[in-house]
Parts: C-alpha cells; sequence; structure tokens
C-alpha cells in the first residue's frame, strides 16, 4: 500500500477511534469529515478517493439531523474503503458470481483494524460466509472453540509481531486437526512474511484485495473440509466415525442443562450381518452398510446425527426427543428399512435392524454411562431373536457401574472434574485435558458441572476416585470455595485447581491455605494453565 494511501487511513482509523468512544455524531460532522478526507486526498493525487468522499456528503444531503453511531458511520464509509484497499485494482477485485453460491463457512476476524474489516465484509456480502469478529487476540482464542470458525483472519500492525496473545492463538489453533490462519499485515517485508510462517500462520498476505483475500481463504476452507472429512468421517459410509461422539454429546448436554431438552441414544446393529459376508462377500456387506448409512441420514432431521460406531453398528442421536418419541421414529424405521431391496452381486438383499434405546436425561454423566446402556439394550435385543427395540433399563443406585470404586478403576485411567458456570470455559479446558491425554498415551473419563452443589451430588464424588477437580471459584448455588472446604474436611483425594479472576494475593493465599493445590487467574495464559494441569495429573500416578 502508498505510504500516502497508508497514512490517510491511519487519519480516518484515528477518527474512527474518537467516534467509537464518544457520543453519538451528527450528519454534519459526519459531512465534514467526508470533506476535510476528500481535499486531502485531492492534494495528494488520490482522485478517485476525493470523488468517492464527494460521492458520500451528497448522499447525506437531507440527514444532517440524524444521529449516527461509530459502526453505523463505518458501514457508510465502506465504498470509500473500497477506493483504498483496491488502489490500482480496477473491476478486478469484483467476487466472480460463480463463486456467491460456494459452500458455506465461518470466518472469525480478530485484530485492531475495523477499517479493513469493514471492507471485507462489505466487498464479500454476497460470498455465503459468515463473519464474526472479536478485536482481541486473547478474547478471539478463548472463544474460537465456541465459534468453531472455518479460518481465522488476523491484521496485525507493525511491532505485534511479539504479542504473546498472538502466539496463543496459533497455538491453540495448532490444537485443532487443522484450523487455518491468515495474518494480514501493511508491511511488505521479507522479513515479516516469515516471521509469521514460524509462528505458524498458514498465509499471510500484504493488505489484499477482497478478490485476492476470497481465493486464498477459499482454498484453505477447501482444504481444511478435506481434512476434516478424513478425520470425522467414515471412509466407507459417509457419515461421522465414532471420534465425532463427543462433540454430539457436548452440544446435547448443553441443552440439557439450560433448557433440560433430555435427548435419546439409540445403537444399531445389522441382524445377521455376518452371514450376509460369508453368503454373498465383503462387497456385499459393505453395500448393505453404505445403503443403512444413507437410510438413517435420509429418515433423521438435520439436528440429529448419524455416527457409524464400528462395524456394522450404528449411533444414531436425536436430539430435544423424549423416549417414546424416539421409540416412535425408530419402528417407523426399522418397518420401513425392512422393505428396502440392496443390490448386491446381482442379488437383491433385504436386512433388518436390532437396537438399545436409552434417554439422556442426566447431564452429569459421562458419555460413556450412555453407551454402556444402550449397548446392554442392544445385546437384549439381539438375544430376543432380533429384528426389535430394546429400551435400557437403569441401574441401580450404588452399583458398580454406576460409581465405580477406586480399586475396580483402571490405574492408567485418568479422572477429571471441570466445575465452572461457564459453558465455554468447560469446553475449552475438556479440550485441553485430552490434548494431554492423548500425548501421554492415556485414557481419561472428563466429568462437567455447572455448580459446586450438582458436583458434590453426584455420582463422581460419592466415588471417592483419585482425581483432578477443577473448580471456579464464583458459581451459583455453591463457590468453589466452599466445595474445597468440603473435599479437605472430607478428606478425599483430589488434586484441585482453583480458578478466579480476583487478582488480589490475598484471594490466591486464602485459597491455598485452604487446601488448592493450584491457583489460575482468568483470563487464562494457556500455556500456564497446561503446564499447570499437566503437574497435577502427573501427581495423580505417584
Amino acid at each position: 500500500m502508498d505510504r500516502s494511501v497508508a497514512s490517510l487511513l491511519d487519519h480516518i482509523h484515528e477518527q474512527y477511534e474518537r467516534w467509537r468512544t464518544g457520543s453519538p455524531l451528527d450528519g454534519v460532522e459526519l459531512a465534514r469529515f467526508f470533506n476535510a478526507v476528500g481535499r486531502t486526498a485531492a492534494v495528494i493525487g488520490l482522485s478517485d478517493i476525493a470523488a468517492e468522499a464527494e460521492r458520500l456528503i451528497h448522499r447525506l444531503n437531507g440527514q444532517t439531523e440524524r444521529q449516527w453511531t461509530a459502526e453505523e458511520a463505518l458501514m457508510e464509509m465502506v465504498p470509500l474503503l473500497r477506493c483504498f484497499y483496491e488502489a490500482g485494482e480496477a473491476a478486478s477485485a469484483t467476487i466472480p458470481s460463480s463463486h456467491r453460491q460456494g459452500p458455506k463457512a465461518a470466518i472469525l476476524l480478530c485484530g485492531n483494524d475495523p477499517l479493513f474489516f469493514a471492507y471485507v465484509r462489505g466487498a464479500l456480502q454476497t460470498v455465503p460466509w459468515r463473519f464474526t469478529t472479536i478485536p482481541s487476540l486473547e478474547q478471539a482464542a478463548a472463544s474460537m472453540f465456541r465459534l468453531s470458525p472455518d479460518c481465522i483472519i488476523v491484521s496485525l500492525k507493525e511491532g505485534e509481531w511479539e504479542n504473546p496473545d498472538l502466539t496463543v492463538l496459533l497455538e491453540r489453533a495448532g490444537q485443532r486437526p487443522y484450523l487455518p490462519v491468515v495474518i494480514v499485515r501493511r508491511d511488505e517485508g521479507k522479513e515479516g512474511r516469515l516471521k509469521g510462517y514460524e509462528l505458524g500462520a498458514d498465509d499471510v498476505i500484504t493488505t489484499p484485495a477482497a478478490d485476492e483475500l476470497f481465493v486464498r481463504v477459499r482454498r484453505l476452507i477447501e482444504k481444511k473440509r478435506k481434512i476434516d472429512d478424513l478425520v470425522l468421517i467414515d471412509e466407507l459410509t459417509g457419515v461421522y466415525n465414532r471420534k465425532y461422539l463427543p462433540r454430539v454429546y457436548a452440544r446435547l448436554r448443553s441443552d440439557l442443562e439450560r433448557y433440560g431438552a433430555p435427548s435419546c441414544l439409540a445403537l444399531l446393529d445389522l441382524d445377521h450381518f455376518k452371514q450376509v459376508n460369508d453368503r454373498f462377500g465383503h462387497l456385499a456387506g459393505d453395500a448393505v452398510l453404505q445403503k443403512l448409512a444413507a437410510f438413517l441420514r435420509q429418515h433423521t432431521r438435520g439436528v440429529d446425527t448419524v455416527v457409524r460406531f464400528g462395524g456394522e453398528e450404528f449411533v444414531v442421536w436425536l436430539a430435544k426427543t423424549s423416549k417414546s418419541e424416539a421409540r416412535a421414529v425408530l419402528e417407523r424405521m426399522q418397518r420401513q428399512f425392512a422393505a428396502e431391496k440392496i443390490a448386491a452381486d446381482g442379488a437383491l438383499l433385504s436386512c433388518t435392524f436390532s437396537a438399545g434405546l436409552v434417554e439422556c436425561d442426566e447431564p452429569d454423566r459421562p458419555l460413556d454411562y450412555w453407551l454402556r446402556l444402550a449397548d446392554k439394550a442392544l445385546y437384549a435385543a439381539k438375544r430376543g431373536g432380533g429384528n426389535r427395540i430394546e429400551e435400557a433399563a437403569r441401574e441401580k443406585s450404588g452399583s458398580s457401574d454406576e460409581a465405580p470404586s477406586q480399586a475396580s478403576t483402571d490405574r492408567r485411567r485418568w479422572a477429571i472434574a471441570i466445575v465452572d458456570d461457564d459453558e465455554l470455559v468447560r469446553m475449552m479446558i475438556a479440550d485441553l485435558v485430552r490434548k494431554l491425554v492423548n500425548e501421554q498415551g492415556r485414557k481419561a473419563d472428563i466429568y462437567e458441572f455447572g455448580d459446586g452443589l450438582s458436583f458434590l451430588e453426584s455420582p463422581f464424588y460419592q466415588s471417592g476416585r483419585q482425581s483432578v477437580v477443577i473448580l471456579d471459584r464464583v458459581m451459583p448455588k455453591m463457590g468453589g470455595l466452599e466445595v474445597l472446604n468440603r473435599l479437605r474436611q472430607e478428606r478425599k483425594p483430589y488434586k484441585v485447581m482453583m480458578l478466579t479472576s480476583s487478582q488480589d494475593e490475598r484471594d490466591i493465599a486464602h485459597a491455598l491455605n485452604r487446601g488448592a493445590d493450584e491457583y489460575v487467574t482468568k483470563p487464562f495464559k494457556w500455556l500456564e494453565l497446561e503446564a499447570r494441569l499437566r503437574r497435577l495429573l502427573k501427581e495423580l500416578e505417584e
């Protein structure tokens, strides 16, 4: 970008920041600003910018009494901003119409450059992308798991390469199977580009016009889709694989906690599938599996999820559905699938399936609990002759399955309880725990609770299993300090990490005196949180 253009753009940015922190402005002030921009542009030979500023002044005629917010004024300037960012690009900065109906995508914009982001959103408004803007890099790093973007675009200014929040954001993005990050910057030096790539960015672009940004980001999004498909999609059937189940359960458990809306899990198994393979061959068996997967996708809703659990078993998770409703759906699908004809090696086959059904109505239960119940019900259906649906029987209170004793628990399996009323925090910490678990080649049971009282009333707490407990200091019903007192009074074998927004050293000392093993303040520095959590998990083995 030409130095004179960049200088004028900086002037506009400074004015916008004054508007943003001040009171609403009127049309006269806005017109006066456009007039000043136009005069400056004309003096330095930027005739197209001067002409656009003049056009905007004419648009304001008759609107002198109107009050404008800073955001409204910024959106009014989008045509003017296009002249800055597309200088010398002519018509080439227009997005081809053939790309406007492409795949939808969620784009996270972060960094302190509202002018560029306003230009991008305005120039790409015909593209099926949904934009979310978060100025703070630290907040963007903390929100990426909740927002699940397809790409992050970071706008950097000079001197921001050493920003520790940028390092955290790139590291957090790197914890996902693949989440591309594009860095946009004004300086054109090679050293800056190399620095960006070294930190982990997927692309580093000198402030581009919208068409170039679109093409480069679209390429990364397409790559992400392919990688996501390889990681989470079963290659044979095209439905999700079992690695996707924790994500489904996290979403449905959130619905249950927040709205009291239960879901139903059905574990399906093809009847006499081994006979199909033995008689017609494995290609015929593959055709049957593909047919069942396509049938399940066709006969479930968009909010439902179909997962190939393994072999000839599938999970169908019906969102916001009661047990009676789920049974009616499964019985209908059972009848319809039995009437389907499947072409395999010149023959037409008919197959049936059995199912074990369980209503998931307790948010404190781990995923394995529901799968175990559904599996027992499925076994009963198969033992009863197949082509039937059995509902899971709830396990009696105090049974070894419901509250496993420490003695019967696999010592190689960690147990972690996250007690925090912020769903996003729970989700992010759970993802961090899974990362550490995978690094160590371990297994872990991860439990989430929205308040201290539900944690103390849970089977997890009653089991007395050696665990790491992550406690938020301030929560509804019962706060973290009160829970910590109970833990230490009853001598529970827990390693406790306390979380708080307080930076007061007296609060930290108070919690440590009460028996907390670690104390981490919000907003988190994720590297610090990871290091402290890694230490507590290691101590479980000692």
